[in-house]
């Protein structure tokens, strides 16, 4: 029997997401934008998403053109809702661990809120409307980050990175 060979990496850029077992690592880098992931530990198989804006109606050049598809996840109620799909396919929510990272606060803004706060604000209300609870929570500040998700294990590696907004 020929058993596939899993791929080392799979980088996961902004608008995208990856559900599944096909490869080793998952990685992306997150600003503003907010990943969550999850992992399944006895099935050995996770995914990583990362949404841009919590919705296309919070972004006033998409509400100006019909660019927003169904299938548009640079926004997090289309992927969140991508990603729960996939997940359920495969097991009940529950047994999956979760993991929300990024929602940096990249810009000098002056509003009540930012990009970041809001993208955060949304995970953390559709984790509430699941039921769900995030296993780690890495989010906010004025940092980027890096994160790696290790399907073989479950291991999340973030590394922060300050910025200089001056």
């Amino acid at each position: 029997m020929i058993v596939p060979q899993k791929k080392e990496l799979c980088t996961i850029h902004p608008g995208e997401w990856y559900f599944g077992g096909d490869y080793i690592r998952l990685y992306t880098l997150l600003g503003s934008c907010v990943s969550l992931t999850a992992w399944h530990p006895g099935l050995k198989i996770g995914g990583l998403c990362h949404y841009l804006l919590p919705v296309a109606s919070y972004d006033s050049s998409a509400s100006r053109s019909s660019s927003v598809t169904k299938n548009d996840y640079r926004y997090a109620d289309k992927v969140l809702a991508a990603m729960k799909s996939a997940m359920l396919k495969f097991a009940p929510l529950k047994e999956f661990e979760l993991g929300v990272f990024g929602g940096g606060d990249m810009f000098a803004y002056s509003g009540a809120t930012s990009i970041g706060f809001d993208n955060i604000a949304y995970v953390r209300q559709w984790l509430m409307q699941e039921r769900l609870e995030p296993v780690r929570v890495d989010v906010g500040g004025a940092i980027s980050r890096s994160l790696t998700l290790t399907l073989t294990t479950g291991e999340i590696r973030v590394k922060q990175y300050h910025m200089n907004r001056d």
